[in-house]
This record gives structure tokens, C-alpha cells and sequence, in this order.
């Protein structure tokens, strides 16, 4: 779930393709499991998600984003868009193991990860991110994989962190899937981040995040 009671600032994370390559093997907890992207009836239980966790005000504002951002390329959905889903079939979480060509150059990138509040708390944030992790492997060998959070995001970049992601203080991140259909390099708010994150998580994290980015 976004903390919007604080400010917004871009965050840049990236993790090493050595670590990546070592990650744990991802570990969902019983009577849930993972599925890849199955066409235009997954549209409806992204966007409800991502809604869910304030990514968007309402699914149709969703429905409209990924019609435009990611419908040209449901093809590669397909193979790297991934759902957590429960007992039922009902999907709760999602990620993208997706990727930009840009003036930086090609980076993998991790995308719109979220689980549904009523189903956070149980390691599925956890999981579905490792389980990108084996798509990377496969799909984007021996590379690096970056990702854009934000401020917002301060509870899950704990987690990010303690899964090899490490806050950068200069580079940027592009993606071409955004919401007005052209390509765009986020920024990096680091100086202004860490002032924030400081005041919001608690101490001893904050230091493990200042040491080790880079």
C-alpha cells in the first residue's frame, strides 16, 4: 500500500546479476501459486490490484494505462507478466520482469509489483519478486535488473533491500510504458529520499540502506 502522507520522491534501486543469479528459490505460502499473463481476461484482475494498493484511483484509470502502455506487447505478457493467485484461481499479486532500450542503454527492470492489502503480510511481495527473478534469468541472462519506486513506497523498499536491491545516488532508470505512451527517464531523488527515509523507517534500516547504496 503507497504512504501518500509523505513527500514524493523518485528512488532508483538496482540489483547485481551475481546476486540475482543466487537468490533463493521463491516460496509461496499454502494454497497459493503462481501463473503467467493469460490474455485480455488478466487485464481486469491487474488493474483491480494495482487499484487496490492506491497505484491507481480507480480500475478503470488502470484499465486505461495498461490498455495503452502494455496491450501492444501482450505477447510478452505472456512470458513475463506473473499473478500469485489464492485457493480459488483469484489473482492477488502481481510483477513484470520487463525491460527498456533507451539513451541508457538496455536495463532490465522490475515493474508495478503489488498484493492486495488483505493479503499482505504473508512473504507474497516476497515470492512474487523472487519469482521475477527466475523470469530475469531466463529472459534477461547475466544482466542486472533496476527498478523506480519512490518514497510512497518506504515499506516495500525494506523488503526490496533485504532481497539484494540497492538504492543508487546518481543513475536513472527509463521506461517506455508509461501513461501518456512515450518514453520517459526517471529522475534520481536520492539526496531528498534519504532525508525522508530517515524520518520513516526505522533506524538501524536506514543505515543499511545509506551503507550500501551506491
Amino acid at each position: 500500500m503507497l504512504d501518500k502522507s509523505v513527500e514524493f520522491k523518485n528512488i532508483i534501486m538496482r540489483i547485481e546479476s551475481d546476486t540475482l543469479n543466487a537468490a533463493a528459490f521463491p516460496k509461496l505460502p499454502d494454497g497459493f501459486s503462481f501463473r503467467l499473463f493469460d490474455g485480455i481476461s488478466d487485464i481486469k484482475a491487474w488493474c483491480r490490484i494495482e487499484a487496490s494498493v492506491l497505484e491507481f484511483d480507480s480500475e478503470f484509470e488502470a484499465e486505461t494505462f495498461f490498455t495503452k502502455a502494455y496491450m501492444p506487447y501482450c505477447d510478452r505478457l505472456k512470458e513475463r507478466c506473473l499473478f500469485v493467485v489464492d485457493q480459488t484461481g483469484v489473482p492477488v499479486a502481481t510483477a513484470t520482469a520487463w525491460f527498456a532500450d533507451s539513451e541508457l542503454g538496455h536495463q532490465a527492470s522490475l515493474h508495478w509489483v503489488a498484493v492486495c492489502p488483505e493479503y499482505q503480510g504473508l512473504g507474497i511481495g516476497k515470492a512474487i519478486v523472487q519469482k521475477c527473478f527466475n523470469l530475469f534469468r531466463d529472459l534477461e541472462p547475466n544482466c542486472d535488473v533496476w527498478l523506480h519506486t519512490q518514497t510512497w513506497s518506504h515499506v516495500a523498499i525494506r523488503m526490496y533491500h533485504a532481497l539484494g536491491f540497492n538504492i543508487l545516488k546518481e543513475d536513472r532508470l527509463a521506461n517506455e510504458n508509461t501513461r501518456h505512451g512515450d518514453m520517459k527517464i526517471y529522475g534520481n531523488d536520492f539526496l531528498q529520499a534519504m532525508n525522508i527515509l530517515q524520518q520513516i523507517v526505522p533506524l538501524e534500516v536506514f543505515r543499511k540502506l545509506a551503507t550500501t547504496a551506491v
